[in-house]
Formats: structure tokens, sequence, C-alpha cells
């Protein structure tokens, strides 16, 4: 039971590279999982499964802060000389503004700090968890390597985790890897020089589950995961002054010469009129004082307060009253594509038909608002409408996801980001998914993996069994003999003709996908039914759109002269 892997082999070790059981040997993780006593003493070894973070400031830190600007330092430095000088009226004005400023920062930067922890305590996870053999619902914070874990759809991953099981598991993993769609997970070891994109056999803290179910072991937590070491790597990075700390102290550099200038040109005037130094000491030093602007740190505090606060009511925390500046200095944006310009949802943006038609689709997200048209916008009917719904309906029947409108007027999902996207094209062309599978009871379906790109239902329609296949046109496309369209509603196919259409939707930078149908051959086998020779129904071109809101933001910061520029991995042809 006992193991003896530090945090530093847990980090480092390619759990991808080894069998499932040599990875449970190796974390000493039997199948009934751990016992509390060896979870508390790994706790003690690893720490916390927790990501690294500073540790926020308590209120009377909060309050000195308030005292570092330059500016700060000539007032007091300024009140100090009042003070020795019996000059206690101005003493006391600066001493009150100074505490002013203080008490203002200091209630604005602790307010938005609590909000902040608030938020985060909101966002923390529970796990599932496999210990003394029973299953139990944990704070993710208590994992520790060795635990075993089960993850369904919907989960967040706690950890790093070694599958050890997979059931038709898709897990999107865009926080990492940029890609917005859900990649397909299974158990066998990888050769060690995988990157971490191309690990299929793992499961990385912050990912969230799409499909399927999987039960894993847990090899990192806290730094040591992939998520854990961006976090160490961002926050012991110091951060930039400010631009308005860096004018405010080359203005207190800049007021400090200029008061010593004047008081010792004016020091040798009056010197030079013959009055005795002691006075002229005085009046230099009450010159210095009456020189020193005291209003201008509490209208700085006061008018960065008011910005904070219009912040806040946009949802936007700013721990940090100088960062509201710092904001309006900005010249360029360096902004992620995946989730940010775009809506991190797999969207059905056209379809082209094997008679050569192309419709567009409108709408974003896993949503079932908008329409199919034409390419020119006008309304789809006739020969071509019944054709589009013959393609929905067989993308609906080999589908295993669930996209349905909530009480409140919004849509709710489950499943993988491909099969939610057919779901609303269906929506979209007016039919009603649930309907459709009701009437098309399954007696054989062959699931979607990774290594056979496809998913297959078999299906009664009256006395007969038709099977509806959806996949990567690579894949799809050669079991097919004849495609939908002709006269007859079928005609041989064209594979010049759809591979040229494939060809287009590729270069516009969609991911496209095939959907066709068949009729069974003889009796069907549940356990292994055989694919039939297919009707292609058509392609589908599927994109991660642009938010509604981004074009409008983009124009915004260029009239504003901020200047925005894209982050992603992507290949320049799908980027643009």
């Amino acid at each position: 039971m006992d193991t003896s892997l530090s945090p530093e082999e847990s980090r480092t070790t390619a759990w991808h590279a080894l069998p499932v059981d040599d990875a449970a040997e190796n974390l000493a993780s039997p199948d009934e999982g751990l016992p509390d006593a060896e979870v508390a003493r790994r706790r003690g070894i690893f720490g916390e499964n927790a990501l690294p973070q500073k540790r926020p400031p308590t209120v009377f830190e909060v309050f000195l802060r308030q005292f570092t600007s330059p500016l700060i330092y000539v007032l007091l430095a300024a009140g100090i000389i009042s003070i020795l000088f019996a000059d206690f009226t101005d003493a006391v004005f600066i001493f009150i503004v100074i505490l002013i400023n203080a008490v203002i920062g200091t209630f604005q930067e602790v307010k938005a700090e609590r909000s902040a922890t608030a938020l985060q305590e909101m966002l923390k996870i529970h796990a599932r968890v496999r210990r003394d053999g029973r299953e139990a619902t944990v704070p993710a914070e208590d994992l520790v390597p060795g635990d075993r874990v089960v993850l369904e759809s919907g989960d967040r991953v706690p950890a790093d985790v070694r599958i050890v099981r997979a059931q038709s598991l898709a897990v999107d993993e865009s926080l990492l890897t940029g890609e917005s769609h859900a990649i397909q997970k299974r158990p066998d070891a990888l050769d060690a020089s995988l990157p971490l994109a191309d690990r299929l056999n793992m499961l990385y803290a912050g990912s969230t589950v799409m499909t399927g179910r999987s039960m894993g072991v847990v090899v990192a937590t806290g730094q040591n995961t992939e998520i854990g070491q961006i976090a160490e790597t961002v926050t012991a990075s110091e951060m930039g002054k400010p631009p308005l700390v860096l004018r405010m102290e080359d203005f207190s550099r800049k007021i400090s010469i200029a008061v010593l200038v004047a008081t010792g040109v004016l020091a040798i005037i009056v010197l030079g009129q013959g009055v005795p130094p002691i006075e002229v000491f005085f009046l230099a030093v009450a010159l210095a004082v009456s020189a020193i602007p005291e209003g201008l740190p509490v209208a700085l505090t006061v008018a960065l307060s008011i910005a904070t606060s219009r912040m806040a009511g946009r949802n936007v925390i700013v721990r940090f009253l100088a960062a509201v500046e710092s904001l309006g200095s900005c010249t360029l944006i360096a902004s992620d594509k995946t989730g940010t310009l775009t809506v991190n949802q797999q969207t059905a943006r056209v379809v082209a038909l094997p008679t050569g038609e192309m419709f567009s689709v409108t709408g974003a997200g896993y949503a079932g608002e908008g329409e199919v048209v034409s390419e020119e916008g006008s309304p789809v009917s006739g020969p071509a409408r019944s054709r589009l719904e013959h393609l929905a309906r067989a993308a609906t029947i080999s589908n295993e996801a669930a996209l349905e409108r909530t009480d409140e007027g919004g849509w709710a999902h489950r499943g993988d980001a491909i099969d939610v996207a057919f779901l609303a094209l269906t929506y979209k062309l007016g039919l009603d998914p649930a309907g459709i599978r009701e009437s098309a009871p399954a007696v054989a379906e062959i699931p979607f993996e990774s290594e056979r790109r496809y998913a297959a239902v078999w299906y009664r329609e009256g006395e007969e069994t038709l099977v509806a296949v959806k996949g990567a046109a690579e894949t799809v496309i050669p079991s097919c003999r004849t495609m939908a369209g002709g006269p007859d509603g079928s005609m041989p196919l064209d594979p010049d003709r759809v591979q040229e259409d494939l060809e287009t939707l590729a270069s516009r930078g969609y991911r496209v996908l095939a959907v066709a149908h068949g009729r069974a051959e003889g009796a069907v086998s549940a356990e292994n039914p055989k694919v039939p020779p297919l009707e292609l129904l058509g392609l589908i071109g599927f994109i991660d759109p642009i938010r509604p809101d981004v074009p409008d933001a983009v124009r915004r910061c260029r009239d504003a002269g901020v200047d925005v520029v894209m982050v992603t991995g992507d290949h320049p042809a799908t980027a643009l």
C-alpha cells in the first residue's frame, strides 16, 4: 500500500506511457481505493489539491500599501517638517488628507478582495472517489495521488488522472489546448514522446467531461498538475508598476527638484538682503510645504474609486485601484481565441447537399434559435427542404446528445459538442429531435470512437430496418454507393463533385462531417452489426463561431486607439 513516490516524480513521470496496471502499482492504488489513513499520510506529503496562489493581503497590509506612493512620501516629509517647526495647523491638515486617502483606498481594495474570495468559493468543485471499497463525494482539495475517481458527463476533472476505464468518453480540453471540440479518450498506453494534446489516456485538471463515463487513478494534484505548473509560473512572476504609479513617481521627483531649486534661489536672494539665516530657513520650509499639492492623492483616489464602482456595475472586480488607470492606458489587447473571441461551442454553419446546393445556417452556439437559408438568404422550400430534413433526421437518430429548452427560456445541453450542434441544426429546420427519436426505435448501434470516426444506429421504420450514419467525411463517403438527389430521389455517387464540396468547405476553415443512411441487409446483430452500402445525404461544415458582441467590441477598441490581436494555435487559413 505504501508508495515512495515524491511530488517531483508525480509531476515528471510519463504516466501516459505506462500500462494501467503499472501506473496503479507505482501509485500503490488498489482497485478498492485508498484507506483513509493512507489518504491522510499522502496529503501530508503532497499537500492540498489546490492551485498555487499568493496569500491574500490582510486589511492592515492593504492599509499600509496606501502609503507606498512617492507623493505620499513627500507629503509625510512635509507633515513631519511642519511639526518640527510647530506649524501644527498645516501638519494636521496634511495628515488628515493622507489618512482619508488611505481609508478610501483600503475600503475599495478590501471590498474587491472579499468579492474575489467569495467568487472562488462559489467555483469550488467536488469529486466522486472510491476509498476503502466504497464511493464517496469529497471536496476536490482532499484528493491525493493514488485516489480512484469516477467521472461522468458534465463533471469537471479535479486533478490529473490516468484513465483506467472509459466508456464513450469525450473531454473538452480547450482550457489547455485551445481546441474547441471534445477529445475522445481511451485507456491504452501511448508513446512517451507525445505532446499533451495527444495523450488520449490522460485527463487533466480543469477540463470537462462532455460525454461518457470514466474511472481513473489520480497521478498529480495541486501545483504538480499541468494547470498547476502554469499557475505557479503566473503567481511567481513579478507585477510591473502601473503607468499611474510610474507617472506619479516622475511627478514627485520633478516637484521635489522644483521645490528645492525654488527654495534655494529664494534663500540666496533673501540672505543677500541681510535677513537672518534662521528666518531664511523658516521661509524656505514654509515655501516647500506650501508648494506640495496635498489634495492630489485624495483626488486621484476618489477618481479611481468611482471608476472601480463603475467597473463593479459591469461585473468586473478591480482588486488594485491603480489597475483601473492601467486599463485606460492600454494600447494593445492580445486575446485568446477559443472561448474568448469565440463562443467555444461548435455550430453547424453550412450544409452542402449532393446536388451541389449549399445552404447557410444562422444562429450560434448550443441553441435552437436560427434557420437554414439559401446562400442568397432566401427561405428553403420544395425538394431541397425535404432533403435537408431527411439529413437532419438521420443525424438526430445517430445522436447520443441532448438539447432542450429550459423553463427559463434558455437551452440546456448534454453530450458531445458536435452531437449537440447537430441537434441545434434539427431545431433550426423546425423539427423536434425527441419526436424523431421516438418514431425510430433503435435495434442496434455502433457508438462513436476516435479510431472508428463514425457513429451508426439501426432503427425500425415500418417493416424496414434502416441505418443512420454520421462521422468524418473521409470515413463515411467510401461506404456510400449513391447520393440523395436526381429525379428518383437517388443517383449514383459522384466522387469528384463530393470531393470538390469537401475541399471547398475545408478551405473555409470548417470541420466537415458527412451524414448518410441505408437499408439493412438481412437480420441485424445487436452485438456486431454490419454497415450496409450507404446513400450520402450531405456534408455539414462546423465552426466555433465568433461571439455576437465581438465585432462591435473590436471596433470600439480600435476607435479608442487600442489594437487587438488574436492568440491561437490554429493554422492561419483556419484562424482567419
